[in-house]
């Protein structure tokens, strides 16, 4: 007889937390084709999402079924139904609990969505049509709408993504769950490279938050103490780069005997640019988000577009739509595009049909 060792524990708080970066969130994980768990006496697992479609479309059997949003509605909540009639014969064969206790736990349907898309565990996007007995694609009127965008663990939620770019990303996620032309959608970032390459160089920084920034500047404080024979070949406290950024801009202030632009202290939020290669040494600055007039001396660095285009589009772009193997390339404009667009360009783009897509 094979025996388990379990243990109890209890759930003590539950909190919402603060904007974060780099700390960790511990999450609860099973090895197991099975992943449920117990917790405070009710067994826990996370929304499973599926479509029948896939396993019945090719089925003589649902040759007829009609697959209109009323009728699949109809179908998972019967799929719902039925789950909560086994459920109870589940737990007693898997967990050993009477089936009268088997019976308190019940199923849900949460949602149906016309189209997913789904990145790795825990960032996905739906686009909701029917949300636990209500519609979501038809508004007060009864006019026809896209439905109810479900978006978890994507850039276009997170705080480092500009807020102009979390409306691209916006449209152009809603654009891919809708079945819009993928050209169409390559013309559109092409329009917003070209919009976001016309920005100043400090509006294409990336948003952060500055945590610690005087511990660092203590540990930085210590290492320039200590001997330079004693350092064993180390050059500088290593540290986040929102961090040196913010470091940099509080000691290029002083180096301008600027006393009129905000120092960046502890719990500050700021823009990080990056730096071409100077004479300074630096690769990146930040500054206060809250700094309304930017000096003449930060305005004249020499800021690195392509890097900063990078981060926020190239990065955030892939990070949105990479598993659809979109090859971003297309939506560059290339060094004598428009001296080329006058030419016959028939075999390169027979070329450009036999090049390998970027996994990137």
């Amino acid at each position: 007889m094979v025996q388990f060792l379990a243990k109890r524990s209890t759930v003590t708080a539950v909190e919402e937390l603060e904007e974060f970066e780099d700390e960790y969130v511990y999450d609860i994980g099973v090895s197991s084709h099975r992943p449920y768990f117990f917790a405070n006496d009710l067994l826990v697992h996370n929304s499973c999402y599926f479509s029948v479609y896939d396993v019945w479309k090719d089925n003589p059997e649902y040759a007829d079924f009609d697959w209109s949003r009323e009728s699949i509605i109809e179908l998972y909540d019967a799929i719902a139904e039925a789950t909560n009639q086994t459920f109870p014969e589940f737990m007693q064969k898997n967990f050993n609990t009477s089936l009268e206790r088997g019976s308190l736990i019940k199923a849900g349907r949460e949602l149906v969505a016309s189209k997913g898309l789904f990145i790795r565990k825990k960032k996905y996007a739906v686009l909701i049509y029917d949300s636990e007995g209500t519609r979501t694609d038809i508004d007060k009127s009864g006019n026809p709408v896209p439905g109810k965008l479900k978006a978890m663990g994507l850039d276009l939620k997170r705080s480092d993504t500009p807020k102009f770019m979390q409306e691209f990303l916006l449209k152009l996620l809603m654009n891919v769950l809708q079945g819009v032309d993928q050209q169409k959608m390559y013309d559109d970032i092409k329009q917003f490279r070209n919009a976001f390459s016309e920005r100043p160089g400090w509006e294409k920084g990336t948003p952060k938050p500055v945590k610690n920034l005087s511990k660092y500047l203590d540990m930085v404080k210590k290492f320039n103490a200590v001997d330079v024979s004693s350092k064993s070949g180390k050059g500088k406290v290593n540290m986040p780069g929102h961090v040196r950024a913010s470091i940099n801009w509080n000691a290029l202030c002083d180096l301008n005997n600027d006393r009129y632009s905000t120092p960046i202290t502890d719990g500050a939020r700021t823009i990080v640019c990056k730096i071409k290669p100077n004479p300074m040494q630096i690769d990146s600055i930040a500054y206060p988000i809250d700094q309304l007039h930017l000096p003449a001396w930060f305005k004249e660095l020499p800021f690195d577009d392509a890097a900063m285009e990078e981060v926020i589009i190239d990065k955030k772009i892939t990070n949105l739509v990479g598993v659809l193997k979109w090859d971003l390339s297309k939506t560059k404009d290339m060094p004598g595009e428009e001296f080329f667009s006058f030419v016959d360009n028939t075999n390169v783009e027979d070329q450009e049909e036999n090049d390998e897509e970027d996994d990137d």
